[in-house]
């Protein structure tokens, strides 16, 4: 454990709780008993977390995610059978930019990068979860690579789409796509054999882009087709246009799981 590798955007929060190695439950740093990730009378500053850990009275620290503008992605497998870094984990760390260390088990990471959620959270059910509230990871500060938290709205959204493509909001039951082009009455007896795409401001654009790409997807679209209508939509409606190595990174990271 290195805690003096921790950011100080964290150890400067009263967000903290305690581990036992063998449990993810946290626990109180001043007294034994179990801490909650949604009652911050439960939780410590972090020299008070860290001297009861340093007494022996538990093994690890955990930070509590609070809404107030850090976000947290746990990527279970970070690292393949040989030891590298997984496709999964290089793609989120090259997006994100942002403070990445290796997990207590040696065998995920954790990103954690500032910005904002249309969620408190989500675990996609295959190995990627995403969280700013009601949630606490139990931090190592065993950096991998970018040892600061930085902003990254973009990367954010962009993980939210390839990842977490359907997205059930927390006031609304029902699941809503990120982004829905609109299909035009038939004129004249033809019907338009594409859609017309809304326009997608500068912010929203990889985000849009990959739930796009999300639903061609899963409607059987070739990956040669889903690129050639990516770049469509993207002179047609984001504005400005993305790069073209922004819509081939897309498509590679929705391509790549099976429909």
């Amino acid at each position: 454990m290195r805690y003096d590798k921790l950011p100080p955007e964290l150890t400067e929060l009263p967000q903290w709780v305690c581990v036992w190695n063998g449990s993810k439950i946290p626990m109180q740093a001043r007294e034994k008993k179990a801490a909650s990730s949604v009652m911050p009378e439960t939780w410590a500053v972090f020299d008070d977390a860290r001297v009861a850990v340093d007494a022996g009275v538990y093994d690890g620290l955990g930070f509590v995610f609070n809404n107030n503008g850090i976000i947290g992605i746990d990527i279970d497998a970070g690292f393949d059978e040989d030891g590298f870094l997984s496709a999964l984990s290089i793609d989120v760390m090259s997006q994100c930019q942002s403070y990445t260390e290796k997990s207590r088990s040696g065998r995920g990471i954790h990103v954690l990068v500032k910005g904002r959620l249309p969620f408190r959270g989500r675990n996609n059910g295959s190995g990627v979860e995403i969280y700013q509230s009601s949630r606490y990871f139990i931090m190592t500060g065993d950096v991998l690579i970018f040892p600061e938290i930085i902003e990254n709205q973009k990367a954010i959204d962009y993980i939210i789409a390839t990842y977490f493509p359907e997205v059930e909001g927390d006031t609304d039951c029902s699941s809503r796509r990120i982004y829905s082009p609109t299909y035009p009455k038939p004129t004249d007896g033809v019907i338009p054999l594409r859609p017309t795409y809304p326009p997608i401001v500068e912010g929203g654009r990889n985000n849009a882009m990959a739930s796009l790409a999300g639903q061609l997807h899963n409607l059987g679209y070739s990956k040669k087709d889903i690129y050639r209508e990516l770049c469509f939509a993207n002179e047609q409606a984001c504005v400005p246009p993305l790069p073209e190595r922004d819509l081939q990174t897309i498509v590679n990271s929705i391509t790549k799981y099976r429909r």
